[in-house]
């Protein structure tokens, strides 16, 4: 026997009882087309801090927090996954070496898998086979862009991709900042300035600093950084994401050496090193 076709008040609760997705769907890009100058933190890790201090640094995961300069609202988290063995090899292994990261959007309360940082195991020697970053959407599956560091003669510069390999910023931050000899948690040498730049025309697009964060961290964590990345009008929400995810790539690349862990650490010099 046929089933009596439902009321249209029923079909109108059983629609209203469906959960809702618009939340979990809500764009980050979308949102960041809206943001204009993002500060981006390092969380320091005790542990780490401490062993390098002894000489011997144990390399910990990674984590920033990615916040709207101009509001103060959080909006991403960013927490490496690098196996505990991998991350002691990065130490020796350098460029070579394996890491994943994720990024959560935490923006106005909400905690969602945003995007995947993932760099493979590589055979990086000098000029060959240099160091790339794959970042991908983790609601979709789909690639966003790549991040690679080309071989420069006494140059920082570094290329943004988009999803199909074209290029669609670069990152220039040259050789003759003070910041790169001596970096020091004032004055000049408390930062590094890198240029955003348009790939074709040249154009300045925005730019990208990475700055000491204060005298107490820099002596506890050399290698904690926080980075200021400013956008220019005209940038659409995917490549903002890939330029914050540049920043982090920036600071696994150059900006992860401990000093504090060289010649046996601080320890070893106040007893008198060998």
């Amino acid at each position: 026997r046929d089933r009596p076709a439902a009321s249209p008040v029923a079909i109108r609760v059983r629609v209203e009882e469906r959960p809702q997705r618009a939340l979990p769907e809500m764009s980050y890009f979308g949102y960041l087309e809206g943001v204009n100058n993002v500060l981006i933190k390092e969380k320091v890790n005790l542990i780490e801090a401490a062993s390098a201090l002894l000489g011997q640094e144990i390399e910990m995961a990674n984590k920033y927090k990615m916040q709207n300069r101009d509001t103060g609202e959080d909006i991403f988290y960013a927490v490496e996954q690098t196996s505990c063995i991998t991350r002691q090899l990065k130490q020796c292994c350098g460029d070579c070496a394996a890491w994943d990261l994720d990024i959560l959007f935490i923006a106005q309360g909400m905690s969602m898998p945003a995007m995947k940082m993932s760099k493979p195991w590589s055979a990086t020697f000098l000029c060959c086979n240099r160091p790339a970053v794959e970042v991908t959407d983790v609601q979709s599956g789909m690639p966003i862009g790549s991040i690679t560091d080309p071989c420069m003669c006494f140059n920082m510069k570094f290329v943004v991709n988009d999803s199909y390999g074209n290029p669609v910023v670069f990152a220039d931050g040259g050789c003759c900042q003070p910041g790169v000899w001596l970096p020091l948690p004032c004055g000049p040498c408390s930062e590094i300035s890198f240029d955003l730049v348009h790939p074709d025309s040249g154009g300045k697009l925005g730019e990208l600093k990475k700055k000491v964060p204060g005298c107490l961290k820099f002596f506890l964590a050399p290698d904690v950084d926080n980075y200021l990345v400013t956008f220019y009008p005209g940038w659409d929400g995917k490549s903002k994401a890939l330029v914050l995810a540049l920043a982090i790539f920036m600071d696994f690349r150059l900006f992860s050496e401990n000093p504090n862990d060289d010649d046996g650490g601080l320890a070893s010099q106040f007893q008198g090193g060998e």
